[in-house]
């Protein structure tokens, strides 16, 4: 949920004339299903080898179905329910054929003027039944599955430009698929208009308006016919250097009263989002009050958008401050840091407090050696109301906050704790240097995110493809923190077909410093540093539940929780630390900390971990020799650099700051007093996405 400040009306209105004739469009493919229904590609991309074979000039009649089509000047009829646009002199399309195994490009130009239907000319060689788009542009890219269906890669710029009662040259996309070269090329909208009009004395001052998505709306997409229909189909990485974007910026000056428009792919809105600008960071968010559907081929008509005599939203941040920068790696590792439910005028507070974050991070190995590998964003975006939304412990709402990204959980309950994830990926994406400048993806900057809450609570949301968004709340505003070892444990560590348990004693628990004290930054290090970043598996155990089988999230593309396993015999760390342990230990005695323990993935028997005790138990600022070694594997894969097991020995540190009773430069609780005995948080949440 983000800030409501003014109610949009909707009107759906037909670029073209007879909307009683059309049949409800069909919904956009997502990206998961998209990937299961196309096939395997046959051919890499074809935009290098399209062909141009000169041959005589021949002439096509193209227009719109039902004469709706798409240029530069939109007459809308009296009743304000439909849309003609008219050719221009010199409108280009592209059409594109097969002849065997080669693809020709043809070009087809019009001298007509402000007709519905124009004659167009071209001198290229035309095979078949062309596919033809409008208007002509370089970046079409094509592809064709095992069963030839044809898929095109096309771009929807996401900075347009403002044209009073009318749309810039080249955003309207369209297609036509005739029968042959010579046949009536009757165009279909691919793209969607949003259309608005402004009062108040605030319109002079606009220079930029933006209009944020959940998924994508411009930039690179790909498109498919499906029986006749076009539809976009989004999905990343389908074509070399694709870019999808989640918002639209309109850059430029603006009148009142005039109609505006904002070219979009076909998209569903939870909640519409537009941020008005000036040239000095102000700015006014405005946001629909409930769901959004823009559709092929229509107008969203937003009414009048009334923008008052001042800025809401204050003088609007930066977006993104770099905190660290990397010196070593042949790119960063990038960090993430976003505030959630600070209001304007707390985002002082939020960056004193992610820079806190951020410092107990590096101050804790493997971390603090490897921080010269790290480029650290701390971004910020202003939430409308302080603090998180409230829910009953099973994900309903009971109090609501007017927050930026939606976060909520349960007053004593912590499991159904989570945020907009797509918002969360949006907003970063749209933000992130390093994801601007394509250093990176968002499956590659993981987001920690710092909440204005003083409630009990962390969690993480992770993917297969590596994205992932820690909750960090700034529990108890600041104050001490006790975490404990579990009351019982496996009788043994080694397998056995019956397991049994036992009572572990409070003074074995304290003889061997199995306890922690801490604070919020604590739990930022655990469910960022350890599974976010590190995507490491919870090391701790709460119930008497026996599990067996695979652990979750070792198949996948970026793979989770390999701290954790569910063989005694043969762990993940066996080669890289069992079987060198006598040399280790030589090198140094706190690699006698490791092992096989049984304990672990929330599980006190049939799963094991390397040692008895870390972060991902207690919140200690401590991670295992194994955990270690998982994390700097993550930061070498992210920097472009090649892990080595004897550079990460030579440079690893072993010390713990709770049972070596030294300090490790880790910050200290900010107070002393109480101290709150708090249970451990929930598992991350894991979330399998199709490839």
């Amino acid at each position: 949920m983000k800030r409501i400040s003014t109610l949009f009306a909707i009107v759906a209105v037909l670029f073209c004339v007879i909307a009683c004739e059309k049949a409800a469009p069909l919904a956009p493919v997502s990206a998961g299903a998209e990937e299961t229904q196309l096939d395997p590609w046959i051919f890499e991309d074809m935009s290098g080898q399209i062909l141009m074979e000169r041959g005589p000039e021949t002439s096509v009649v193209a227009g719109f179905e039902d004469e709706a089509e798409t240029r530069t000047t939109l007459s809308m009829n009296a009743e304000q329910t439909h849309a003609q646009v008219l050719w221009k002199k010199g409108d280009v399309y592209k059409a594109l054929s097969k002849s065997g195994n080669s693809y020709y490009a043809a070009f087809y130009t019009t001298q007509n003027d402000g007709v519905a239907d124009a004659t167009f000319t071209g001198q290229y060689a035309v095979y078949g039944s062309p596919w033809c788009f409008y208007p002509n542009s370089d970046h079409i890219r094509f592809r064709t599955s095992s069963t030839g269906q044809m898929i095109f890669g096309m771009n929807l710029p996401n900075e347009q430009t403002p044209v009073a009662g009318g749309v810039t040259s080249g955003l309207m996309l369209s297609y036509a698929h005739p029968a042959s070269a010579s046949a009536h090329v009757s165009f279909r909208n691919i793209t969607s208009l949003v259309r608005f009009r402004l009062s108040g004395s605030l319109v002079s001052s606009i220079t930029k308006i933006t209009l944020k998505g959940a998924s994508t709306i411009a930039g690179d997409f790909i498109f498919v016919e499906d029986n006749g229909e076009p539809v976009v189909a989004r999905t990343e990485a389908q074509f070399v250097n694709d870019e999808p974007a989640n918002s639209v910026t309109l850059r430029g000056s603006f009148v009142a009263g005039q109609d505006y428009y904002i070219a979009v792919l076909p998209a569903e809105f939870s909640h519409m989002t537009l941020v008005f600008s000036d040239d000095n960071k102000h700015s006014s968010t405005k946001i629909s009050s409930g769901k959004i559907t823009t559709t092929r081929s229509r107008i969203t008509d937003l009414g009048t958008i009334d923008l008052g005599s001042e800025f809401s939203d204050g003088e609007a941040p930066d977006p993104a401050m770099l905190y660290m920068e990397h010196t070593q790696g042949t790119k960063p590792a990038t960090i993430a840091v976003i505030p959630e439910g600070f209001v304007l005028s707390e985002l002082a507070a939020y960056e004193a407090l992610a820079k806190s974050a951020v410092d107990a991070l590096f101050e804790t190995e493997p971390y603090k050696t490897y921080k010269n590998y790290f480029n650290v964003w701390i971004m910020k975006v202003a939430s409308q109301e302080s603090g998180a939304s409230i829910t009953d412990g099973n994900g309903t709402i009971t109090t609501a906050k007017n927050t930026y990204f939606g976060a909520r959980w349960g007053e004593s309950s912590y499991k159904d704790m989570a945020a907009d994830g797509t918002e969360v990926y949006a907003f970063v994406s749209e933000n992130c240097p390093d994801i601007i400048n394509h250093v990176h993806s968002i499956d590659e900057v993981p987001v920690m995110m710092i909440i204005n809450d003083s409630r009990y609570g962390g969690i993480c949301h992770s993917t297969s493809s590596g994205r992932g968004y820690a909750m960090c709340p700034y529990t108890y505003d600041g104050g001490s923190i006790h975490w404990s070892y579990p009351s019982y444990q496996a009788s043994t560590d080694e397998y056995e077909e019956t397991p049994s348990l036992v009572s572990v004693s409070s003074s074995y628990i304290s003889e061997n410093k199995l306890q922690n004290d801490g604070d919020w930054r604590n739990t930022a290090v655990h469910e960022f540093g350890g599974h976010c970043f590190g995507r490491l598996g919870d090391e701790y155990w709460t119930d008497y539940m026996a599990v067996s089988g695979p652990v979750d999230g070792h198949g996948w593309t970026v793979p989770f929780s390999l701290n954790i396993s569910a063989s005694y015999n043969d762990p993940p760390w066996k080669a890289h630390l069992l079987d060198n342990l006598e040399t280790l230990v030589q090198m140094d005695p706190n690699y006698s900390r490791i092992g096989i323990f049984q304990g672990g993935d929330t599980h006190p028997l049939w799963r094991w971990r390397s040692e008895r005790i870390s972060c991902m138990i207690d919140n200690r600022f401590y991670f295992s020799t194994w955990q270690r070694e998982l994390i700097v594997k993550r930061i070498m894969s992210l920097s472009g650099g090649t892990f080595s097991l004897q550079d990460f020995i030579d440079n690893d540190v072993t010390t713990d700051p709770v049972r070596d009773q030294i300090s490790s430069g880790a910050p200290k609780p900010w107070a002393s007093f109480p101290v709150r005995i708090s249970p451990p948080l929930p598992p991350p949440v894991l979330t399998e996405v199709a490839e």
